[in-house]
């Protein structure tokens, strides 16, 4: 193996979706991840793919470290902290690590969600994903394509009981989740405090791709109502994405 081999297994390279839509990435996953990769101050490329069959999992994002490929952003996270020895919450006592992990469960398991729903589901974002996000398909065939993601999306969703909502229902979930971030993040800069923490990685994955995002939907108009929320992820933009 020859010194730039070796280099480039111990690099971290990111596999991710391109960017779109005026955010980093239009995967809140993949975007959490990019955050808290950025907020560590770890270095890193970057490959962009398309097909999330790619991944080992199924999914985007991934890693390769050391030549093995790592899924799923909580094991991602867990495993760079093992491996480079850090703990991006070690200024937190134990009631604010459990915040952390609540404000994580919330956004990843119930937001995230929501947002894909009004994104590939819902007509008025589907019109614009499919535009956008299918754009490297020929456009023949963009039709079927775009059709086949739905019923895929729409078995993910309906094995979480969300199909079974009507749209009303959903942006009141919506709602709640919103109120509840807005509320815990009160007057604080960060949901860490005075510092980001891996909570933050989480929220602004999913709130830049709500607030910042161009796409225009019932959930982002709604996200944009929150002052403080718009205000959070300007300032996370200013001091994660700066560069």
């Amino acid at each position: 193996m020859t010194g730039d081999s070796e280099q480039d297994a111990a690099m971290i390279t990111l596999f991710q979706f391109p960017p779109a839509f005026n955010v980093p990435n239009v995967s809140p996953f993949c975007l959490k991840l990019e955050t808290f990769l950025r907020l560590a101050g770890l270095e890193y490329q970057i490959k962009h793919v398309v097909d999330p069959r790619k991944g080992p999992k199924g999914k985007l994002p991934f890693i390769t470290l050391d030549g093995k490929a790592i899924a799923d952003t909580a094991i991602i996270m867990r495993t760079l902290q093992q491996y480079y020895e850090f703990d991006l919450d070690a200024g937190l006592d134990a009631r604010g690590r459990g915040w952390a992990v609540s404000i994580t469960r919330l956004c990843d398991e119930h937001l995230v969600p929501l947002l894909v729903y009004f994104r590939w589901l819902d007509e008025s974002g589907f019109r614009q994903v499919r535009d956008v996000m299918l754009r490297s398909i020929p456009a023949p065939l963009r039709p079927a394509v775009g059709l086949f993601m739905q019923r895929k999306i729409r078995g993910d969703l309906a094995g979480r009981g969300l199909i079974r909502h009507s749209r009303e229902e959903l942006l009141s979930f919506a709602r709640d989740d919103l109120e509840a971030l807005d509320g815990m993040l009160g007057d604080l800069p960060f949901y860490g405090g005075a510092q980001p923490c891996s909570a933050d990685a989480a929220a602004y994955g999913v709130l830049a791709n709500l607030v910042l995002s161009t796409l225009e939907t019932p959930l982002n108009d709604m996200a944009r109502s929150y002052e403080r929320l718009v205000a959070y992820c300007e300032r996370m933009q200013a001091r994660v994405w700066a560069s």
